[in-house]
């Protein structure tokens, strides 16, 4: 399933270091599960293992009580209706099999 992942860290001042290695953190989380689409959005395909798992490392980098993150499923109906106007492709999932 294709599931939507954005997030909002805090800053408490323009000079806040912790909240930047934060931010820098979950980018780095979710660039090793999906494709950004945008500076704080990204579109991963993934099972509930790598659900579970994405969650876990998710949880490890943020600030529970500041920062905020949703993820959002995209049912392949749903994606069908996406609209993208300017720079950018629709994500298709494509099944494979390994032999």
């Amino acid at each position: 399933m294709i599931y939507i992942v954005c997030y909002d860290i805090k800053f408490n001042s323009v000079y806040d270091k912790k909240a930047a290695r934060r931010l820098h953190a979950v980018s780095k989380v979710l660039q090793n599960y999906g494709m950004r689409r945008q500076r704080s959005l990204f579109e991963c395909i993934l099972g509930k293992e790598r659900l579970s798992r994405l969650k876990k490392d998710i949880a490890s980098v943020i600030d529970r009580n500041q920062d905020s993150v949703r993820i959002y499923p995209m049912c392949e109906k749903c994606l069908r209706k996406t609209i993208v106007q300017g720079v950018g492709e629709i994500v298709q999932v494509k099944e494979y099999e390994i032999l």
